[in-house]
């Protein structure tokens, strides 16, 4: 079944707000079964919103739509929508009651605007779906026979009323049937050397087979199809990338996966990547029962005495160079009692690079108890993606360290 997305905000056309809502929307669907087509972002002016809704409407079984529901004079989904289906906007007393109740709850030293009226509006015939995170209640209708969910554009809020579309898609959509869909991740390999080892299992159907580049480090390989065709293929995929699997979808999540099989910890000591490491570590549930420590050892003097990397080491090779790593990891997986910890060390730029060492040069250690691995890498972009990326590379690193890919080795630092 067809479905569409419309994302409302003059923010995301101007580039001041990153349209996260859409990406969630056309997964969440594509899980059930719906086959996306497009996703439209307009601004906020009415006439193009009831324009964008006439095409994206047209032939579709689903569209769900984000913004515009706010209580400002900018939020015109609702007004766009009524025109649309041509009938009257009405206040719902029952819309109206549960603004009253979130603010008393939520805020109830504050008077509440009477400007948050505008939200207890709907289309004649439109039904409300409850809001539990914020005031704006979201709106289900028809548009001819396509059904139109309407969601505020604050992305926690969205988030949590898409879940509870998944009861009435049931009853507007009795043939829909989840597709069967299974993931193989990968990573220490490209994208096109990816492809070369998997040959002509990269197919457009029967089953649908794509391939995906993170920036946290990993490509995922998404099967899609029938119980038996996801079974066959997955199982071949894996076989032709058997020196390069992860056991979760991605370094960060593997590595958590892999250390807490075996009880082992880890820590890290961060510069360049300011917390990056951890963050993504963190990030993963389960994340307590394998890290330590972190620390972001952004000073010279902090990388001396907390990590003890020696002045002379300092000196003769500089801070951004493996040796440091090597000598950070060593002291933070000494300071933390870790079985493994990370390093990482370099510029992130703007500036700061010169010709022998460019912005976006890292040095990336980790230590584990039979020595140190090392590597340099350059990434290209913005000093975020410097950050991120590097990061990324040092948990895969830290991977094949762990899993017994990569060989660490006893070093002298002098």
């Amino acid at each position: 079944m067809l479905a569409r997305i419309l994302a409302v905000g003059d923010e995301l056309l101007l580039g001041r707000t990153v349209d996260t809502n859409s990406s969630h929307i056309a997964r969440w669907l594509t899980d059930r079964g719906f086959h996306v087509d497009r996703t439209v972002v307009v601004g906020d002016p009415q006439r193009d919103i009831e324009a964008a809704l006439h095409a994206v409407s047209d032939g579709a079984a689903l569209v769900i739509i984000t913004g515009g529901l706010g209580p400002t004079d900018d939020d015109r989904t609702r007004q766009a929508l009524a025109a649309v289906m041509e009938v009257a906007l009405t206040e719902r007393s029952a819309a109206w009651a549960r603004i009253r109740r979130w603010y008393r709850t939520n805020l109830p030293t504050r008077p509440i605007p009477e400007i948050n009226r505008r939200q207890a509006l709907a289309p004649v015939g439109a039904d409300l779906l409850a809001n539990d995170r914020g005031t704006a209640p979201g709106l289900t209708t028809r548009i001819a026979r396509c059904r139109v969910a309407c969601m505020p554009g604050v992305p926690h809020e969205m988030m949590a009323m898409l879940n509870r579309l998944d009861r009435p898609l049931i009853r507007w959509f009795p043939r829909l049937r989840r597709p069967v869909i299974g993931e193989v991740w990968i990573s220490g390999i490209g994208e096109s050397a990816a492809q070369e080892l998997i040959g002509g299992l990269l197919t457009e159907q029967h089953p649908q087979v794509g391939i995906t580049v993170s920036e946290k480090g990993h490509i995922t390989l998404r099967v899609v199809g029938t119980a038996k065709e996801v079974r066959a293929r997955t199982r071949a995929l894996r076989h032709a990338l058997t020196p390069y699997l992860l056991p979760a979808a991605g370094p960060a999540a593997s590595l958590v996966t892999l250390l807490s099989k075996d009880g082992r910890t880890i820590a890290a000591a961060e510069s360049c990547t300011c917390g990056q490491v951890v963050a993504q570590l963190g990030a993963v549930a389960g994340a307590s029962a394998v890290l330590r420590e972190s620390l972001v050892a952004y000073h010279e003097g902090v990388k001396r005495s907390r990590l003890g990397v020696p002045p002379s080491l300092l000196r003769r090779h500089g801070v951004v160079s493996e040796a440091v790593a090597a000598a950070m990891a060593m002291g933070m997986r000494r300071h933390a009692g870790a079985d493994l910890a990370i390093a990482t060390t370099g510029i992130a730029g703007p500036g700061g690079g010169t010709a022998a060492t460019p912005v976006g040069t890292v040095c990336v250690a980790v230590a584990d108890r039979s020595g140190v691995a090392t590597k340099t890498i350059r990434v290209r972009g913005s000093r975020e993606r410097v950050q991120v990326r590097a990061a990324a590379q040092a948990l895969v690193m830290a991977f094949e360290v762990a899993s017994g890919r990569l060989t660490t080795k006893p070093i002298e630092l002098i």
